[in-house]
């Protein structure tokens, strides 16, 4: 990120996906247990039907014509239908479209976000078909290697070349590029304060009807500022700032240790 910025990329545009459960509420929503005196609207048991969410925004705010939200099945796992096809479809046709020239695209390490173009094979896989995809590829594997040996030259073969990503050729084709966010890192990308502020107003206004949840939902991205954005975005940057600090604080303080112990051992020696 900091060499991009350095190279002159000024439009960072950061992604996500979200889900809110139609019984979403918050911790407290009772005054008093007694049905006489008790305010507010009791949720029901469970939490209900889920609305899977995705959209883009930069320091100026969310991108616009980018909202995407559709009720997710009930079997238990919102990945299944948060999935390539869905992603690249709102990538191509929503997304896209609406960027400025030359954008940064941020988003994580989903696997519906990184759909390998060419995927090399592996263990899984049968050992004819790993054997063909290396002559494919230009390698002359023999017939007495083992599948051990054949997986050995798959990784040999792949350490040559980076991997390519179906979203980022996109990207590239229009002029942007695709920057992944370290795994477990979540914290560096502004969305998702923007999430939390997003199911803050649904919380405080859910009636527990799936109906009036998708308009709800659209009504609290409403709410999202230019400036909630850009609060965002500066303390996601200063948490990268802080963290950068820190490592090479770490790396410095090892590479003295390091020297010190080697003039140790010179001394000893000597």
């Amino acid at each position: 990120m900091k060499a991009l910025k350095r190279s002159g990329y000024d439009s960072f545009v950061y992604l996500d996906e979200t889900w809110i459960n139609q019984n979403y509420t918050v911790g407290k929503c009772w005054i008093d247990t007694n049905s006489e005196k008790a305010t507010g609207i009791k949720p029901p048991a469970g939490k209900g039907s889920r609305l899977i969410i995705l959209h883009a925004g930069t320091k100026n705010g969310f991108v616009p014509n980018c909202e995407l939200a559709f009720q997710a099945k009930n079997d238990g796992d919102y990945h299944k239908q948060m999935n390539h096809t869905v992603f690249k479809d709102w990538f191509i046709s929503q997304l896209i479209p609406n960027l400025t020239a030359s954008s940064i695209i941020v988003m994580d390490n989903a696997s519906y976000h990184s759909f390998q173009i060419d995927k090399p094979p592996t263990a899984s896989d049968r050992k004819a078909v790993i054997k063909d995809w290396l002559i494919a590829k230009g390698e002359t594997p023999g017939d007495d290697l083992l599948k051990n040996d054949l997986l050995a030259m798959v990784k040999q073969h792949t350490s040559r070349w980076p991997r390519k990503y179906e979203i980022d050729n996109i990207a590239s084709e229009h002029g942007h590029k695709v920057v992944r966010l370290p795994p477990y890192h979540s914290q560096y990308n502004p969305i998702e304060l923007i999430w939390s502020q997003v199911k803050q107003y649904v919380a405080k206004k859910n009636n527990f009807k799936m109906s009036d949840l998708k308009p709800l939902v659209s009504e609290a991205l409403n709410q999202v500022t230019a400036e909630n954005w850009k609060n965002a975005v500066n303390h996601a940057e200063t948490l990268q700032q802080e963290d950068t600090s820190r490592d090479l604080a770490i790396d410095n303080f090892v590479d003295s240790f390091i020297i010190n112990l080697e003039s140790s051992d010179e001394e000893e020696l000597g």
